[in-house]
């Protein structure tokens, strides 16, 4: 059985409010966009968005071409997808999409392209009006997926990489952080520094969620070695990295801090 379905059963069985509590903390979130034309029904999607615990809501946009420039920088891993939208159709968008795309949920009143949709490798399919019944179906399927990638990912101990004309295998155990260097990254371990030409969305990717996070634009480091934070720095081998407002209280979770 999956771990999300697993937990949902149990959670019948105590209070709301707690249960509430326990899908925050158990079940791991899922960075969401909204992409869609029409005003009304954003606002509807991020209410009903808002109100799924294993969701975070991280950008909405009426345009397919704004939401393409902020997925190429920032990790997402779900997005809500209109079809009929001008400049950029939803069908144009998911055929732009590399092949390592996040996980998509169409939402349109177009059920003719629910079988060239599916040729894209869609999540969901959901036809204008959706129920709240239909919407938590799609939403759950999303999840089972993000749970089984991340059970993937987790299971993962190395990594190789391009460096100096030579794959080279790391240990993630011994990554301390990476630092983004215009189109390349170096990845700084307990050992050898490597500068491989990647972009750190791809790292970002790659890593294991559980011991990774992205603190600023140009740092992604390794949980286990932080030894102490320092107002919006942390401390990783004597070296300070700086930490970006909107990633600070997502990091302060991360690390179970006690104020």
């Amino acid at each position: 059985m999956l771990v999300g379905e697993t937990y949902l059963q149990n959670l019948r069985l105590i209070k709301p409010e707690f249960a509430l509590f326990l899908l925050y903390k158990i079940i791991p979130r899922m960075n969401c966009i909204i992409i869609d034309d029409d005003e009304m029904i954003r606002l509807d999607l991020e209410k009903r968005i808002k109100g799924k615990p294993m969701l975070n809501l991280i950008g909405i946009f009426s345009s397919a071409l704004d939401a393409a420039d902020f997925i190429s920088k920032e990790k997402v891993d779900l997005i809500f997808l209109d079809i009929m939208m001008p400049e950029m159709t939803g069908i144009q968008f998911l055929k732009s999409l590399s092949a390592n795309h996040p996980q998509i949920i169409l939402i349109t009143s177009e059920k003719q392209f629910a079988a060239e949709a599916f040729e894209y490798e869609v999540t969901d399919f959901l036809v204008k009006p959706v129920s709240d019944e239909r919407f938590l179906k799609a939403v759950m399927r999303a999840v089972a997926n993000f749970n089984s990638d991340i059970s993937s990912r987790d299971s993962t101990k190395h990594i190789f990489v391009k460096a100096n004309g030579n794959f080279v295998k790391i240990d993630l155990s011994q990554i301390l952080y990476i630092e983004a260097l215009a189109d390349y990254v170096t990845i700084h371990t307990t050992g050898p520094r490597y500068t491989v030409h990647l972009t750190m969305k791809t790292m970002e990717d790659s890593l294991s969620s559980s011991s990774f996070i992205r603190i600023h634009n140009s740092f992604i480091v390794n949980l286990e070695k932080i030894s102490q934070v320092e107002d919006n720095m942390v401390i990783i081998d004597k070296k300070l990295i700086p930490i970006s407002r909107a990633r600070f209280k997502p990091l302060m979770k991360r690390m179970n801090l006690l104020s």
